[in-house]
């Protein structure tokens, strides 16, 4: 396990492709925070990826991060683990922008829970994206 400090958040490095996210207190996501995020994830885990979002702490997304953050490509999946409905409430109205992003997600009010789902997640192979054009 290694530990890493992004400007707004602790990663924490499970494994190859799998962290855990911890964002600090009081913290707003905007775009510049979104491309740090993407950034450590893809210069630190292998693809696909797969992500423990740890809501600890009480925070919020501007408008625009809220399309942006997880359009990663490899993104697989990620489990929220939320400790209050209001945290939880949040974390369903982020995930319910609309975005362009291929991953699934649950949420959990269990760490455990929630890694071991992700750990299953890594078994199940996605179908392959779609593509159009002339061959």
């Amino acid at each position: 396990m290694q530990r890493y400090r992004l400007s707004f958040c602790n990663a924490i490095k499970l494994g190859d492709d799998i962290a855990e996210l911890i964002v600090d207190e009081g913290v707003e996501f905007n775009l510049a925070r979104v491309d740090e995020y993407h950034a450590w994830i893809a210069g630190h885990l292998q693809s696909p990826y797969l992500l423990l979002v740890n809501k600890l702490n009480a925070y919020n997304y501007d408008f625009a991060s809220q399309i942006r953050i997880g359009t990663l490509p490899g993104i697989k999946a990620v489990g929220f683990v939320v400790y209050s409905k209001i945290s939880k409430l949040g974390t369903q109205v982020m995930l319910s922008m609309p975005r362009d992003a291929n991953w699934v997600y649950r949420i959990f009010d269990n760490r455990d829970e929630a890694l071991n789902w992700l750990e299953r997640q890594r078994e199940i192979v996605m179908p392959a994206p779609k593509t159009t054009g002339v061959y």
